[in-house]
């Protein structure tokens, strides 16, 4: 029997070239696909921050005109806004979608805000519910 020695090796052959780039490719294909769930993640996570500050403001100014909500003033949506409130309604459809149409319904002396969106980037909808009492 013959003794095999590894003198005669002096490198990597191409087989275990052709093996560490297959298995570094299919790392890096791992990490540019979790970078694009991340980056489509981020931004859904943006739009509903927006729209929970947004509704907030919306809140504040309720609390400062208490009379007038405490009537039902602010009863209202994006086809009839209450004056005053048009650039709540612009700022809502700039922090999502653009298309979406904020609801503020008026029920046994509580507001409730809706505001629910297309996110096309998660292919999924969105939607902020938030309820306050003036």
């Amino acid at each position: 029997m013959k003794n095999i020695s590894m003198k005669g090796q002096k490198g990597v052959t191409l087989l275990e070239v052709l093996i560490s780039v297959l298995v570094l490719a299919i790392g890096i294909l791992g990490v540019a696909g979790l970078q694009s769930v991340s980056l489509r993640s981020t931004h859904t996570a943006h739009e509903r921050a927006m729209a929970v500050v947004l509704t907030e403001t919306l809140f504040e100014v309720m609390r400062v005109e208490a009379n007038a909500a405490r009537a039902g003033a602010f009863n209202m949506s994006c086809e009839s806004p209450v004056e005053g409130t048009e650039q709540w309604f612009t700022d809502v459809k700039n922090a999502t979608d653009g298309e979406t149409c904020a609801e503020v319904a008026w029920n046994n002396g509580i507001y409730r805000v809706t505001i629910d969106w297309s996110d096309k980037r998660m292919n999924s909808n969105s939607v902020v519910v938030m309820e306050m009492r003036p």
